[in-house]
C-alpha cells in the first residue's frame, strides 16, 4: 500500500483534491494499492513518517523549493493540467514512479523534461504518456 500526501499551502484546493482521490480509490477499486491523504505543506517535515511520498500542488512550487529542512519522503509538484483531470489510477502511477526515481532519497523529484510544471501539458500519468517510459 502506497502512502500519499496531497499537499498545498492551507488545504483548500488540496482537500478537494485528496477527498476526490480518495473517492476515486474505491470507484477505481485501487483501496488495496494506495491512500491518499491531506496534508498541509508546512505540517509536512513533522508529519512525513505518516506517507511514503508527498504530492503537492503546483501553486506553492516556491515554498517547497525554499524549503530548507530535510525531507526523507520524495516530493513531486504536480503538474498544472494534472490537477485537470485527476484520476486516482495516473497519481498512483507517476508517485510509484517518482518513489522509484528517487532510489529512497528524499527532497523535491521531478520526472525528466518536466523540470518546470507550467509547461507540462500531459492529462494522465507520465506512465502512460510516455508509453511505459519513465
Amino acid at each position: 500500500m502506497l502512502r500519499v500526501a496531497i499537499c498545498c499551502g492551507e488545504g483548500f484546493a488540496s482537500g478537494f483534491l485528496s477527498r476526490h482521490l480518495a473517492e476515486s480509490t474505491v470507484k477505481e477499486n485501487l483501496i488495496d494499492q494506495v491512500s491518499f491523504k491531506f496534508i498541509p505543506f508546512y505540517q509536512l517535515y513533522d508529519r512525513q513518517n505518516e506517507v511514503d511520498i508527498a504530492m503537492c500542488l503546483p501553486h506553492i512550487e516556491p515554498q517547497i523549493k525554499a524549503e530548507k529542512r530535510e525531507l526523507t519522503i520524495p516530493v513531486y509538484i504536480i503538474p498544472f493540467k494534472v490537477v485537470i483531470k485527476p484520476k486516482a489510477a495516473d497519481y498512483l502511477a507517476d508517485a510509484q514512479d517518482i518513489v522509484e526515481l528517487a532510489q529512497g532519497k528524499g527532497g523535491l523529484i521531478c520526472f525528466p523534461g518536466e523540470e518546470r510544471v507550467a509547461y507540462v501539458s500531459r492529462l494522465v500519468s507520465h506512465r502512460e504518456y510516455t508509453g511505459g517510459a519513465k
